[in-house]
């Protein structure tokens, strides 16, 4: 109900915390109970927002199809990523993950993309209206939208960290040589957190382009 009793732009910020969250979370999947460290994250972010905006703008296709696009993207980004910081470990794997932050923003601004990425200019895209006729402002929509898909990863974050899988990540963090010897496929599971949590971090980011789309755009479709 918290859009409800505050304007429209302290409905955009509050939308943000909960993209920020839905990243955060992929964030200590991986570090928290798996012990890889990322200073890289901010590049799936990045990615899964031009993933939605490129499918938005260039084919056209609705918002909510972008989200979970986004996610299986950065999936896979994550998984190929994950395979050779395999061999690395703490300060080696720090550099690793923020050498492709910083490298990032220059891959997307490359002329070769430029007709995708839209260089330096980057992307505009319309802020959807809400469905149905429902009588209410695009921020709104958007919140209660961020809100109802972090309900959704937190609860599959739950149930994957939860499980087997959360005690194999917690084993590998604490001893990985134990893990090892106990018949855990530490390379494997390795790499599928960094995946998963390139997920996690590229739904966020997808939720976050969706929400800062353009106002003057989304109010002239009204």
């Amino acid at each position: 109900m918290l859009p409800f009793f505050i304007s429209d732009y302290r409905t955009f910020q509050f939308t943000l915390v909960i993209c920020y969250a839905i990243t955060l979370l992929g964030l200590n999947i991986l570090t928290g109970y798996n012990g890889q460290i990322s200073l890289g994250h901010g590049a799936f972010f990045a990615i899964g927002a031009y993933v939605a905006a490129i499918m938005m703008d260039r084919w056209d296709l609705p918002y909510w199809s972008t989200i979970p696009a986004a996610g299986a993207v950065c999936l896979v980004a994550g998984f190929l990523f994950g395979l050779p910081a395999l061999r690395l470990e703490g300060l080696y794997l720090a550099l690793a993950t923020f050498a492709l932050a910083v490298a990032t923003p220059q891959i997307l601004k490359y002329k070769g993309i430029e007709h995708w990425t839209g260089g330096v200019q980057g992307i505009v895209i319309i802020k959807p209206s809400a469905p149905f006729g429902l009588p209410i402002s695009p921020d709104k929509w958007l919140y209660l939208l961020a809100l109802a898909v972090a309900v959704v990863m937190f609860l599959l974050g739950m149930g994957i960290l939860r499980g087997r899988v959360g005690r194999a990540l917690i084993a590998i963090r604490d001893h990985p040589t134990a893990a090892a010897a106990m018949g855990i496929n530490t390379a494997l599971y390795k790499s599928l957190t960094f995946g998963v949590s390139a997920l996690f971090t590229g739904v966020g980011g997808a939720l976050s382009a969706i929400a800062t789309s353009s106002w003057q755009a989304s109010r002239a479709t009204l």
